[in-house]
């Protein structure tokens, strides 16, 4: 059974004096100015001379503890020095149990020795209760009971319970930090600090928020305590709140402290290449390259400013509970598929939750005498593979880590392999077991090879819906008023995959739509995030659709958009995501908008500046209907003539031969357009679809320069199905 480490509410002994405290100091910082370790073991042989014939002389323990410390900090951390002078610290305890050094001290030689040199005996120690992190905070905690006004013990107490991640010991802890509330020491910075943590640790946030704004008012590191403050608004939920601190940390003056706390945030997911780059910012960078950083990410997935930084801080505290390591020595061993020495706080689950968050489906198995198993499976994109993770501990108690083949654990065992069936199809040969095992387990090995390599050296935050809204979506570009590239974004949504509220004079469908454009560099271009409320007189159903278009002025370019749509307050929605669109440049000599392709009466049009003009959010027609085609023309003077042609074609073919315009037959339609104003002129025409048939085809829209003879085209999809097929 483990020790329990326990702070007393005991009647105090008389603590040492002042005067006691001074002398011991001084004693302390003499030995600090030693640098040759041959005079230093001349000095204590000495001093154990004159403890051999003073033993009851607490005074020469505590030089002979702090001799022992002297010589293993000059030595490079020998253990034996450490154990040297944990004796003579304990030795000094026993003799004046009321010397709040002589415990602290202790406690600082205890972390000195460090972990047993055997993975296993650690573990047993730790089990005992007489690890190392174990000894030291029991000293601390005896130095506390001895000065409750003692910073730097309780600081100590409050790190060693942390590192060690038990729940009664971080108890005891924070039970000290507490008390000494009404001390001079409660009210230190570090201390608050501290107390900040375990209150946070424990569940308290509101509590752990007080702790650092008194952290704050007591002068303590500005962008610490406000980095601190943001995880834990972030922890709440406070959003907007968590965001405007984490943005006052970043315009706090920038400490080394603070620095290696916003490490901690990117170091879980950022590249190699990007922590050399952090590791080499001045000072005055930081704010900005960690804005980038952050808006990049966000940007990535499709998410609003400052997701991405909130949902890390989520992952942590998840990981933190459910993925530390209880020592931060690790086993190796040829079955583990990867190595991590840049952390020694969670183990591989963590470090894979950290990149890629809760993963879509879990399996565990374990069966009497043999190694329990966790497999984890993120689905990707339609055209990306999915990542599966597996993970076992290997005869440690908590250190789970990833496989490079189930069957390490699995073996011949098919339940074991059923259990992960649905992950991947090499799981259900295994289960069935196929005479070509060994290139199915090869299969495996490459498929989890591949995965932990993704895994571990990217990081994602997949949007996921409940229910997906499936909208159909299709963009084109004109230029607005003032002639600026302007992007329209149309889209359709089933009827019958949205749920409505009942209003007064029938029902309503609430809807967050939000459309960012970015370029290569993961940079957001262009935005717009707005919510928008559909009435209707009942509800909508099958067949009908819900349709609407949102518009953002976006510069020209090659780029790539994310578009949302959620249903507010319902877990239904969908991402159209990182879909390529082209932005031309219309104001710089001849240039020709996209090709608008509608229908009269699709439910939806476009008013612009001109007049209104049909639009067809289902990019759908029934046979032998008239579409509506509507473009720009710009950069040439008045009565310019330039050469037109229009040829409709089959997805993926040749032209085919129908009636255009309601013109003539023949692959193309051939004629001159004349503008009619200087600068822009709109182009506005019907085209007869009948004699289509069914299917899915583009019209190809040429334009040539009458001056330079250079050409432009611009194509529009579209699709002839039977029936009315009318949008809303």
């Amino acid at each position: 059974m483990a020790a329990a480490l326990v702070l007393t509410c005991a009647p105090r002994l008389a603590s040492q004096t002042p005067d006691e405290r001074a002398r011991l100091d001084s004693i302390r910082l003499s030995f600090g100015a030693y640098t040759d370790t041959t005079a230093l073991i001349s000095l204590e042989r000495a001093r154990i001379d004159v403890a051999r014939t003073r033993r009851d002389d607490p005074w020469i323990h505590m030089e002979l503890g702090w001799l022992a410390l002297r010589l293993a900090e000059l030595s490079g951390g020998a253990s034996r020095h450490y154990m040297d002078a944990a004796g003579e610290f304990q030795w000094a305890s026993e003799l004046r149990p009321d010397w709040a050094w002589a415990w602290y001290w202790l406690g600082v030689a205890e972390l000195g020795i460090g972990e047993a040199d055997l993975i296993a005996v650690e573990n047993i120690r730790q089990v005992l209760g007489i690890d190392y992190l174990s000894q030291a905070s029991r000293a601390f905690a005896r130095a506390i009971e001895a000065d409750p006004g003692f910073a730097e013990a309780l600081v100590n107490l409050a790190a060693t319970a942390l590192r060690q991640r038990i729940r009664a010991r971080i108890e005891v802890a924070l039970s000290a930090l507490r008390q000494a509330e009404s001390t001079e020491a409660g009210r230190h910075p570090r201390v608050l600090l501290m107390r900040g943590r375990l209150e946070r640790r424990q569940g308290d946030n509101e509590a752990a928020l007080g702790a650092f704004q008194r952290m704050l008012e007591a002068g303590g590191d500005s962008g610490v305590a406000l980095v601190e403050q943001a995880r834990t608004l972030g922890a709440l939920q406070r959003r907007d709140s968590a965001l405007a601190a984490y943005a006052r940390a970043l315009g706090s003056r920038p400490t080394d402290s603070l620095r290696a706390e916003l490490r901690r945030d990117v170091r879980w997911i950022a590249s190699p290449e990007e922590l050399v780059r952090f590791d080499s910012l001045a000072p005055d960078s930081l704010g900005s390259w960690l804005t980038r950083f952050w808006s990049r990410r966000d940007v990535e997935d499709g998410w609003r400013p400052g997701d991405r930084l909130l949902e890390q801080f989520r992952r942590y505290v998840h990981s933190v509970q459910n993925f530390s390591l209880v020592s931060p020595r690790r086993a190796r061993d040829v079955a583990f598929g990867f190595r991590d020495t840049t952390q020694d706080e969670l183990d591989d689950r963590g470090v894979i939750y950290m990149r890629h968050g809760e993963p879509h489906q879990r399996a565990r198995y374990s069966r009497p005498g043999g190694e329990p198993s966790e497999s984890w499976l993120y689905r990707r994109a339609p055209r990306a593979s999915d990542l599966i993770f597996h993970f076992s501990p290997l005869g440690d108690l908590q250190d789970y880590r990833l496989l490079e083949s189930l069957s390490t654990v699995c073996a011949a065992d098919r339940e074991c392999y059923a259990a992960r069936a649905g992950m991947a199809d090499v799981y259900a040969r295994l289960e069935r077991g196929t005479v070509s095992r060994m290139n199915v387990l090869a299969d495996e090995r490459f498929l989890l090879r591949e995965s932990i390599r993704q895994g571990t050296t990217s990081d994602s935050y997949v949007m996921r819906f409940d229910r997906d809204l499936r909208p159909i979506v299709s963009t084109f570009t004109v230029a607005d008023g003032s002639g600026r590239p302007e992007l329209h974004l149309v889209f359709a949504i089933p009827g019958a995959r949205l749920q409505p509220r009942r209003v007064e004079d029938g029902v309503a469908y609430f809807l967050s739509l939000r459309l960012v454009v970015f370029d290569d560099a993961g940079g957001a271009v262009a935005s717009v995030d707005t919510v928008r409320v559909f009435r209707a007189r009942e509800r909508l159903g099958d067949g009908s659709f819900l349709s609407e278009q949102v518009t953002v002025n976006v510069p020209p370019g090659s780029y790539r958009y994310h578009f949302v749509v959620e249903e507010v307050q319902r877990n239904a929605g969908a991402i159209a995501a990182a879909q390529p669109v082209e932005i031309p440049r219309l104001d710089a000599g001849f240039a020709v908008s996209d090709v608008v392709l509608g229908r009269e009466g699709s439910g939806l049009s476009w008013r612009s500046p001109d007049g209104i003009v049909p639009l067809n959010p289902l990019q759908r027609f029934p046979e032998a209907v008239t579409a509506t085609l509507y473009y720009q023309i710009h950069g040439l003077p008045a009565l310019a003539r330039v050469a037109t042609r229009v040829r409709v074609r089959t997805q993926g073919s040749r032209s085919i031969f129908r009636r255009l315009f309601g013109g003539g037959r023949g692959a193309e339609v051939a004629y001159e357009t004349v503008t009619e104003t200087g600068g822009r002129t709109l182009v506005r025409q019907t085209l007869g679809l009948a004699g289509l048939g069914r299917g899915r085809y583009q019209i190809e829209v040429t334009l040539t320069d009458p001056v330079s003879g250079r050409t432009v085209v611009r194509r529009a999809p579209f699709e002839i199905v039977a029936g009315p097929g009318r949008a809303p």
